[in-house]
């Protein structure tokens, strides 16, 4: 099934990488006096059947990689429940009965989500910056470098918000075992808990678990939103560079090089936002 996914997804940036070309040819089409309506209607309908065809493969690639998934996880949470079945007291007070429950269910949870997402992008992203940037080479010395800036600047916003949020999230897990200790603590000790009338401290004692949990989350998750306005401002800039940039060099272009440049310039734009995204 994974080898299946990367056919599939080959094929998915194949027509995703595609449909510009159709599109440069429209608007060759439609700038060029005398040209057939048939012809522009033939370009738009490959165009429409490469977008087709992508969201087939997507579709396709997403349930493989959710069977996959699936079938890692269950398979790995079997062989978790047997060897922790098989500890001993003193393995389990090592490992602590609340890590192993973490372990067994959220962690293999976490793992499941990375295996159906991986496969879907992580394959699919290096695959289609590389084809993407094969494919604006040699279309423009200055727009190469202003789409190598954007990726850059969003390559230095990705590295700091790591620097910062990976901490935050190694602690995540260790305040995940803390949540389910008091839990389990509350949950086995209740009649210990109600004979000596500490409910109080027992609340008390989950609220500053919670507190913990719930502010590291937010403050990863807070860190993590600066990323997608970013991004999107990054996108924007880079489309406006683009045709800016055309615009300038269509202006000194002669007359018969404008059509050329003004196509390669749409074209552009959508492969620069493939390569960033």
């Amino acid at each position: 099934m994974i080898l299946l996914s990367l056919g599939f997804i080959v094929i998915q940036v194949w027509l995703d990488l595609k449909a510009p070309d159709y599109m440069a040819e429209i608007t060759t089409l439609v700038q060029t006096p005398g040209s057939a309506m048939a012809d522009i209607w033939v370009a738009g309908g490959m165009m429409l059947l490469c977008t087709l065809g992508s969201l087939c493969a997507a579709i396709i690639v997403g349930y493989f990689a959710a069977r996959v998934g699936a079938a890692f996880s269950r398979r790995l949470r079997r062989l978790l429940y047997n060897r922790v079945d098989s500890f001993s007291m003193e393995e389990i007070n090592r490992f602590t009965t609340d890590s192993l429950i973490t372990r067994s269910t959220n962690d293999i949870t976490q793992i499941q989500v990375f295996i159906a997402m991986g496969l879907q992008l992580i394959i699919k992203a290096p695959i289609t910056a590389a084809w993407a940037i094969t494919k604006i080479a040699g279309k423009g010395l200055e727009w190469t470098m202003e789409t190598g800036i954007a990726v850059l600047v969003l390559l230095a916003m990705i590295s700091l918000l790591m620097i910062f949020v990976l901490p935050k999230f190694r602690m995540m897990q260790t305040l995940i075992d803390n949540m389910n200790r008091v839990t389990r603590e509350n949950l086995t000790g209740l009649r210990v808990v109600r004979a000596y009338n500490a409910e109080d401290y027992q609340e008390a004692k989950f609220d500053r678990a919670n507190e913990e949990l719930t502010g590291t989350h937010l403050y990863t998750s807070r860190a993590m939103a600066i990323l997608m306005p970013v991004m999107t401002m990054v996108m924007s800039g880079v489309s406006l560079s683009v045709f800016w940039i055309g615009a300038y060099l269509i202006n000194a272009a002669q007359a018969v090089d404008r059509l050329p440049i003004f196509s390669n310039m749409m074209v552009f734009s959508i492969y620069a936002m493939q390569v960033i995204m």
